[in-house]
């Protein structure tokens, strides 16, 4: 139960928009994932993003998005109620079941 638990918790984000200029954003809250959204509308998730002349590249520098495409950057932040709400959920879903095992090895009667 703990690991699941685990897993659920890494999983609970959310994408928050950051405020332009971008290179000021990023240079400033120095965030570990962001999703770019370009003018096409397609978006690109890079990882330790960094501006390096008129691109955003993330920390492979294998994917580099030029300033002028994009449209938005959004940064991934822990999502509190989200998790908090999961993990209240996980634990009373055990203790049910929990309760369902009992009640079948003769538990509750």
């Amino acid at each position: 139960l703990p690991l699941t638990l685990l897993a659920f918790l890494s999983a609970c984000h959310k994408w928050v928009p950051l405020e332009p200029p971008v290179a000021q954003a990023i240079a400033e809250e120095e965030p570990g994932t962001v999703r770019v959204t370009l003018a096409d509308n397609s978006r690109v998730v890079l990882k330790e993003p960094h501006v390096s002349g008129d691109s955003l590249i993330g920390l492979d520098d294998t994917v580099g998005v030029p300033l002028e495409e994009v449209q938005q950057v959004e940064a991934q932040r822990a999502n509190t109620l989200a998790t908090v709400g999961l993990v209240v959920g996980a634990l009373a879903l055990a203790y049910i079941a929990l309760g369902f095992i009992a009640c079948a090895g003769g538990a509750c009667r």
